[in-house]
């Protein structure tokens, strides 16, 4: 057994090939990656993240075979903090806590003090470990692992720092609350108009929603500015997939106040072709990508200084919008623990918490070795 840098093109395929290893044939709930998506990530010609952070990883071979692996961040932006996300290990304590060790090492020789994660490359892209709610697979870029990921983090000395949850829109949820009731109130004042995006002018749309997000969420745990490279990047990817009629923009006048963003969830489409796009994946995919059942509500903003009520008609826009387009099933995620408006709100519509998240944390001490 050896643990190996990721260094040329031979350790990169190792790297990638890790997850197969751990969930295939095992684990109905989990999304294979397609080939060369997540190389990408790693590409910083064609991941603006990339830019903003010094990255580094690691895989363990066992007989010409990778079984584990692991990356460690250290962002530009918080000089004492470093992130280790892509960890993907069989139940091993020991084979862990080396993983864990050899990141933290890389770390604390940037000087970085706290260690977070899972965190892929920035929190604002995949964050946190699933630690409830096994049974439902990821919807697009969120977090899928085995139950036992959280004792491995516990057991290399992390503790669970951070919590978020998903909660479960249905079309045959009951309005118990009345919340359609009290949206068609504001919706009457006429205040506040929805509007969907223009998918002709798509970058210029993804520069608008990116500056409100970067207002919205100024103040949220961790998160780093939107840049305008990392919006054109998000536009191009999406461009594919996007419903222009999930992604909404709250206008007062001429001016944006809020946005509320939903995807299809393409991990549905990507578990039916297996991760794989050819030989003949790529015709599935192309048969099935405007028939997608299931949905992923990516994010809610309001500015600040907007009442409540902006919020609430663009959550029943998405309501009516999800219920027209014919979703099954959509996934509101990830929600920090913290964020007791948005929860009280997607509560009192009467959607269920269906899975939580935990970001796990460690301290590493001035000159201790990891």
């Amino acid at each position: 057994m050896a643990l190996v840098p990721v260094v040329d093109a031979r350790s990169s395929r190792w790297f990638h090939a890790v997850p197969r290893h751990v969930y295939a044939a095992r684990d109905p709930c989990w999304t294979p990656v397609i080939p060369g998506q997540e190389a990408a990530l790693f590409d910083a010609a064609r991941n603006a993240a990339l830019r903003a952070t010094e990255s580094a990883r690691w895989c363990v071979v066992q007989n010409g075979h990778p079984i584990a692996r692991i990356a460690a961040f250290a962002p530009h932006a918080l000089p004492e903090a470093g992130y280790i996300g892509f960890f993907e290990a069989p139940n091993d304590l020991p084979l862990a806590r080396t993983l864990f060790s050899v990141a933290e090492d890389w770390l604390a020789r940037r000087q970085r003090r706290t260690i977070f994660g899972p965190i892929t490359i920035n929190p604002r892209d995949q964050i946190g470990l699933l630690v409830e709610g096994f049974d439902e697979p990821a919807t697009l870029l969120t977090p899928y692992n085995p139950p036992y990921y959280a004792e491995l983090f516990t057991g290399a000395g992390y503790h669970p720092a951070v919590g978020l949850r998903s909660y479960a829109w249905r079309p045959e949820m009951t309005d118990r609350r009345g919340m359609l009731r009290v949206g068609e109130r504001i919706a009457a004042r006429g205040t506040v108009a929805i509007r969907t995006i223009d998918p002709r002018r798509l970058e210029d749309e993804a520069r608008l929603i990116a500056g409100m997000l970067n207002r919205v969420f100024a103040h949220v745990w961790g998160y780093p500015p939107v840049t305008e490279a990392e919006a054109l990047d998000l536009a191009r990817d999406l461009r594919a997939i996007v419903d222009p009629r999930l992604c909404l923009i709250a206008m007062h006048g001429s001016e944006p106040v809020g946005v509320a963003l939903t995807i299809p969830d393409a991990n549905w489409l990507i578990r039916r072709i297996n991760g794989r796009l050819f030989p003949f994946g790529w015709l599935t995919a192309l048969r099935l990508r405007r028939r997608i059942p299931r949905a992923r509500f990516m994010a809610l903003g309001v500015l600040p200084g907007r009442a409540t009520g902006t919020a609430i008609q663009l959550m029943l826009a998405t309501h009516r919008a999800l219920l027209a387009r014919g979703y099954r099933y959509a996934e509101l995620s990830q929600v920090f623990d913290d964020n007791h408006p948005m929860r009280r709100l997607l509560e009192r519509m009467g959607c269920p918490t269906i899975k939580r998240y935990a970001v796990f944390e460690r301290s590493l001490s001035e000159g201790e070795p990891a």
